[in-house]
């Protein structure tokens, strides 16, 4: 939060409106996730901010902001286990981005989380289809992987585990989580370690493991208190 506030500072100084805008939702999506959901107060004042930025952005024809608030709403959502929130949301950036000559696909993070909402509704019911989608999106991760791999890596093995998981290959994934999350933690990026170990535990806790699954629950809930996550 001190990081935005001080960018956000710089940006409104050196007059870099358009890029301040474009941090106007990641900055919406942080505080959402350092929130506290016990205080009502707080949740309508943010929600209140988070409307007014996507009228202003429908009313400005802004497509990378509404679809950024779309995107990273999303994110929100699925870190909440919003499944069925986070698929409205990514549903309606879907068409934003018809109207766009060129989406942003945020260096990989926007499939990243497309594919885990595709795959947490799949574990949900077995009606829902959802290997044509988390296919293309596992091809486009493969594609950023070749762009930068330090960025990547964990993202992919997180999927394919997911993946793995939902085909019943049990073996297989208990590694691509593991693998996963020791990925994550050595390219630093601890709020995806924490989504990782998460989705490990749920894998366990499926497979009526609940040893392991309390474990990985426990795991997860301190990575995500360490990287700031409170809500």
């Amino acid at each position: 939060e001190r990081d935005i506030q001080k960018f956000e500072k710089e940006m409104i100084e050196y007059n870099q409106t358009t890029v301040h805008r474009w941090m106007l939702p990641i900055k919406r999506a942080v505080l959402d996730l350092m929130l506290s959901t016990d205080d009502p107060l707080a949740i309508d004042e943010n929600s209140a901010i988070q409307h007014y930025l996507h009228q202003k952005a429908v009313e400005g024809n802004s497509l990378v902001v509404e679809s950024s608030i779309y995107n990273f709403s999303a994110m929100v959502a699925y870190i909440y286990n919003k499944y069925d929130l986070a698929a409205a949301l990514m549903q309606k950036r879907y068409e934003v981005e018809k109207k766009m000559s060129r989406p942003t696909h945020w260096y990989g993070l926007t499939a990243f989380y497309d594919g885990l909402i595709f795959l947490a509704l799949a574990h949900r019911s077995s009606e829902f289809e959802w290997t044509s989608d988390v296919g293309d999106i596992m091809s486009k991760m493969e594609t950023f992987m070749q762009i930068g791999r330090s960025n990547i890596e964990h993202k992919l093995l997180l999927l394919e585990a997911e993946v793995k998981s939902k085909i019943g290959q049990k073996d297989i994934a208990s590694q691509k989580y593991k693998l996963a999350i020791a990925a994550a933690e050595k390219n630093g990026f601890i709020h995806e370690q924490a989504i990782a170990t998460e989705r490990a535990a749920d894998f366990f806790l499926r497979n009526n493991d609940k040893s392991n699954a309390s474990l990985y629950y426990g795991r997860a809930n301190s990575l995500y208190l360490k990287w700031g996550a409170k809500g």
